[in-house]
């Protein structure tokens, strides 16, 4: 029933701008504009991430599967922001990274092979081994000053 409730609201909310929102395919890498992204893995099914932005310029992403499940949705209460730095990365799992400077929102969003559902993880917490692009990423906008496993 919640997951039901999110995805009406995430719909109701991607609904409210007209433009057609950009398609692309990525291995891995960085996703910074708004667009429906196809994540493509030589072993696993198709994810596609979703960055919707609205009218009041805040932004936000999901990850659903081919056909349109949601599998994971961001905290509509931790938005990413067009005024403040936030990073967002795909790596060749599947696996989503990202950092959100308004709330200092460390994540990563783990695939279980096994299951094919996401676990979110404080990366600075649990001190996973992130990509090495999105890590000089952060270093290089000093993202890491609160994350004590990286200092």
């Amino acid at each position: 029933m919640k997951k039901s409730i999110l995805f009406l609201m995430f719909l109701l909310l991607a609904s409210c701008n007209e433009s057609e929102p950009k398609r692309q395919r990525i291995k891995s890498g960085f996703i910074n504009k708004p667009g429906i992204y196809s994540v493509f893995q030589r072993d696993l099914k198709t994810k596609k991430i979703v960055l919707k932005q609205f009218k009041d310029e805040s932004i936000i992403f999901a990850i659903t599967d081919i056909h349109n499940k949601i599998l994971f949705q961001q905290d509509l209460n931790e938005t990413f922001s067009a005024y403040h730095y936030w990073c967002l990365y795909v790596d060749e799992h599947a696996n989503v990274w990202y950092y959100n400077s308004d709330y200092d929102s460390p994540k990563a969003i783990i695939l279980n092979p096994e299951t094919e559902l996401y676990e979110i993880k404080d990366f600075c917490k649990t001190k996973l081994l992130l990509p090495t692009e999105f890590r000089k990423e952060l270093e290089l906008k000093n993202a890491f000053t609160n994350c004590k496993s990286f200092n």
